[in-house]
């Protein structure tokens, strides 16, 4: 199955990066980009105009939802947010910013792949609008 999305992964991680870019391609997802820390992230959407970036929340230079900011003040791109920490009480203030979902560290494909199946299925039902 081909999907005509495209995906920017950063992570400071690069085992985590590789995991996630292996379990999105194996579902024919098109991974365009990836990066290691905010600012990365915010010159790579430029660059290639994602549907959908998943970001790590902790990472050195910009954090995730530093970057988050700048990159929603631009695109309308969804970011998902990966976490190592319990960080709920950012979960609601968050949503409203263009974040589509959490998910926590070490990153399942049980987990992953329904997150990223949901955040493309709205942006679909948006398009229609």
């Amino acid at each position: 199955m081909r999907h005509h999305y495209r995906i920017i992964i950063v992570d400071d991680d690069p085992i985590t990066r590789m995991d996630l870019i292996e379990m999105l391609q194996a579902e024919g997802y098109d991974v365009v980009a990836e990066g290691k820390n905010g600012e990365e992230a915010v010159r790579l959407t430029q660059k290639w105009k994602p549907h959908l970036i998943i970001m790590d929340v902790k990472m050195p230079v910009m954090d995730g939802l530093t970057a988050t900011g700048i990159i929603r003040r631009e695109s309308d791109v969804d970011v998902l947010l990966l976490t190592a920490y319990s960080q709920k009480d950012m979960v609601g203030r968050d949503t409203a910013n263009g974040i589509c979902a959490y998910l926590a560290k070490p990153v399942m494909e049980e987990d992953l792949l329904p997150a990223v199946a949901l955040a493309f299925a709205k942006k679909s039902i948006a398009y229609e609008k």
